[in-house]
């Protein structure tokens, strides 16, 4: 018993010293913004930062998206490697490094799913002055729902107390407002319409105005003139999610690839589908499914049942009879519907190159992690990017 009272208190007194040894690394950068929200962070997270580093300010990025990152500069960031699954503890890592460059703000994306891990994620480990989140929409329902309603509660977890709080969220501004009242932190909210077409065209890749004007309204809350930031933003490299559209010719057919596995919840991957439908009158939406995501699936086959009109709905992966059972069963003829699960990337793009006429659209959607990547990877080793 005694030799177990001691290991105790030593556990306990190392977890305490540790502890403290973070919170003198933590308020050794003065600005420390943490990004939340369903749709957007890595992209929000990684303009944030551009605009603070465009006016001078030296910067870290954290983001943990698609593909972690720990970001140093435009030109220099290195992957995140982790043992075993995404912790909330990694942040202490995190800070410890980011220090050893005398940064006067880190921005970082918010790790957390569980509502409670969101609260300690900010309340004890980032301890934010900055908070934004992008959007409340319908996605981890199994884990912050079972509504979108419960989604905006989750994510007003990481508001920060006597901080500054940022949304491009419309819907559930009344659970942010006294979220926001109770914590007594300043509430701002950025308006989309606020970006010019011409300002976007300094992209050269897909971004969304809602993504630039949210960025725009922190970089402006911390003294960044407009231009400034924006030319940041420009230099920034976009995340390994962003959409992506590339060209591919084969056998005197031409298909135009958009990739958006990255985007997770109904809403933003319409939205996506509603830019990019124009480009082609022939129209292949490819769905790559997971073993291990067969809600995801379902609720992909209900998405493009009701509100995507397409010639072809090709699914691949595993499990994709999850898929194709739902939206069959919502309307979608059985034989419009193409089961290419468990074939291989070269027989995927066969088989959807030989259901093109002429020129098609390949919308690309689902999961990224693993397989998805993979077939994106093959498709475009066909052909080349292009400017959107």
């Amino acid at each position: 018993m005694f030799l177990l009272l001691v290991i105790t208190v030593i556990f306990i007194g190392y977890g305490i010293i540790e502890y403290w040894l973070h919170l003198k690394n933590v308020n050794k950068i003065p600005v420390r913004i943490q990004v939340n929200g369903t749709r957007g962070k890595s992209s929000v997270t990684r303009l944030i930062a551009g605009g603070i580093r465009a006016s001078g300010k030296p910067v870290i990025a954290k983001t943990t998206g698609t593909k972690p990152r720990f970001i140093i500069s435009d030109k220099e960031e290195v992957p995140i490697k982790r043992l075993g699954k995404p912790n909330i503890g990694e942040e202490k890592k995190i800070i410890r490094q980011a220090v050893k460059y005398k940064p006067e703000a880190i921005t970082m994306e918010c790790m957390a799913l569980i509502p409670q891990y969101q609260w300690i994620e900010t309340h004890r480990l980032v301890k934010s002055t900055h908070g934004v989140i992008t959007n409340a929409r319908a996605d981890h329902l199994d884990v912050m729902g079972p509504t979108v309603k419960d989604v905006a509660k989750a994510l007003s977890n990481t508001i920060p107390p006597n901080g500054k709080f940022f949304t491009a969220e419309t819907n559930h501004l009344d659970i942010f407002k006294a979220r926001a009242e109770k914590l007594n932190a300043q509430m701002f909210i950025s308006n989309t319409d606020s970006v010019t077409d011409q300002e976007m065209k300094g992209f050269t890749y897909i971004e969304h105005k809602e993504n630039v004007a949210l960025a725009l309204l922190v970089c402006e809350s911390l003294g960044i003139e407009r231009k400034t930031a924006l030319q940041g933003m420009y230099r920034t490299n976009p995340d390994p999610g962003a959409m992506r559209i590339y060209t591919i010719v084969n056998s005197g057919k031409q298909i135009r690839l958009v990739n958006t596995l990255a985007a997770n919840d109904p809403d933003s991957i319409h939205m996506l589908w509603q830019k990019v439908n124009h480009l082609a009158q022939e129209k292949i939406v490819l769905v790559n499914c997971r073993d291990d995501r067969a809600d995801r699936s379902i609720q992909l086959g209900e998405l493009t049942a009701q509100r995507f009109q397409a010639d072809w709905y090709v699914a691949t992966g595993f499990l994709t009879m999850a898929y194709i059972k739902k939206a069959a069963s919502l309307g979608i003829p059985r034989n419009k519907i193409i089961d290419l699960g468990e074939k291989t990337p070269a027989q995927i793009f066969e088989r959807v190159m030989q259901l093109v006429n002429k020129d098609a659209l390949v919308f690309a959607t689902g999961n990224t992690v693993g397989f998805g990547e993979t077939v994106i990877q093959y498709f475009a080793s066909k052909g080349g990017e292009i400017d959107y």
